[in-house]
């Protein structure tokens, strides 16, 4: 997948609807754009190419900041739209996914699906281990982070800017959250959640 060349398919959504690219956080096969719709739920676009078989997909997501990828689905108040899937590598597909993508957003889709997303992080359908991680000690230290860093982008978007702040709010953590991150590691821990401050600075 040539990275720029897909982004290019998707140039209205970025010029004229505000979804970023959070390059950091690409992989070979997938491309992300993110748009921040209200406080910390987000949209994504994820498109990627398969693979195993070479086949073109892309979805579009709803739901609280998180890593654009795979791991969307492990969260129940992540709410998925499949745009297209396609296994004949047409060159027009990226870009009429974009405009299914527009229609879906000037018909108000998304305050819909924002809506849903923000109830089922409230009241999950489905409550897990992921959702128990994410709510009780994931999101409130990248919350904390956020505020340490008095929400500068240019320190959210750096990892080594970011990273004595997240170790210093670590060793302010007790009780279970403390455990949590204990048993998580403090590499593990500054990656995901400089992840989250990353896409927050864009």
């Amino acid at each position: 997948m040539q990275f720029f060349s897909v982004v290019n398919e998707f140039d209205r959504l970025i010029e004229q609807y505000g979804f970023k690219c959070p390059r950091k956080l690409w992989y070979d096969s997938l491309v992300a754009l993110s748009k921040r719709l209200e406080g910390i739920f987000y949209c994504y676009v994820i498109a990627r190419v398969h693979k195993s078989d070479g086949s073109l997909e892309t979805t579009l997501w709803v739901g609280p900041i998180g890593r654009p990828d795979d791991g969307l689905d492990n969260l129940c108040a992540n709410i998925e739209l499949q745009i297209g899937y396609d296994t004949t590598l047409d060159e027009n597909f990226f870009s009429n996914c974009q405009s299914k993508i527009i229609q879906l957003i000037d018909d108000g889709t998304l305050n819909s699906l924002l809506a849903k997303s923000k109830q089922e992080l409230a009241e999950p359908s489905v409550r897990n281990i992921k959702y128990d991680v994410y709510t009780r000690h994931l999101l409130p230290l990248f919350q904390q982070v956020v505020a340490a860093a008095n929400d500068d982008a240019r320190i959210l978007k750096s990892k080594k800017l970011c990273r004595p702040l997240i170790e210093k709010l670590l060793a302010e953590q007790a009780g279970e959250t403390k455990n949590f991150f204990d048993r998580f590691g403090i590499e593990a821990t500054t990656d995901r959640i400089w992840q989250l401050c990353y896409l927050h600075s864009l």
